[in-house]
């Protein structure tokens, strides 16, 4: 299954905007900035499917998932250009470039549960996400997401040192 993540700016608190492959607007994420985090909720329609809490500790930025289900933590660190990513709770890590956003999310036994990569058109630039297993769906947009962040943040001052 395709999806599509977006960037959204239509209003204050939206974030970004999950498609479907047809075009039908599947989930919305919305944010609220504090002072020691940023906190996203994943909607469909009305109802909060998810929460990311992403706090960021001058070299360690961890990002924090919960839907009623279960719930995990991602840390991302970065030094000399590189950055790691280690997965807490679940047993998923990442294969490929997250600063140009082309990258796996595997599980243990290495199969790929979804691959992400930036698609570019002339009216549109967004992540793609190939979900393999839909039960994965929700931890593959918050894991695009919380990486997303981090590459348009992170990225950006890593360059300039």
């Amino acid at each position: 299954m395709k999806i599509y993540l977006k960037r959204d700016k239509s209003d204050v608190d939206s974030r970004y905007i999950v498609y479907s492959q047809s075009g039908e607007e599947l989930y919305k994420i919305r944010g609220k900035h504090t002072r020691s985090s940023h906190r996203l909720y994943i909607t469909s329609g009305e109802q909060c499917v998810a929460k990311i809490r992403d706090t960021n500790l001058s070299m360690i930025r961890s990002c924090y998932f919960t839907t009623k289900d279960s719930s995990f933590h991602i840390t991302i660190t970065h030094s000399k250009g590189k950055f790691a990513v280690a997965f807490h709770g679940v047993t998923l890590f990442i294969r490929g470039d997250i600063i140009n956003k082309s990258y796996d999310i595997l599980d243990i036994d290495n199969t790929v549960l979804s691959c992400v990569c930036r698609r570019f058109s002339a009216s549109n630039d967004a992540l793609e996400i190939n979900i393999n297993d839909i039960n994965f769906e929700l931890v593959s947009i918050a894991t695009a997401v919380c990486l997303d962040n981090v590459c348009t943040t992170d990225a950006i001052a890593l360059q300039a040192t």
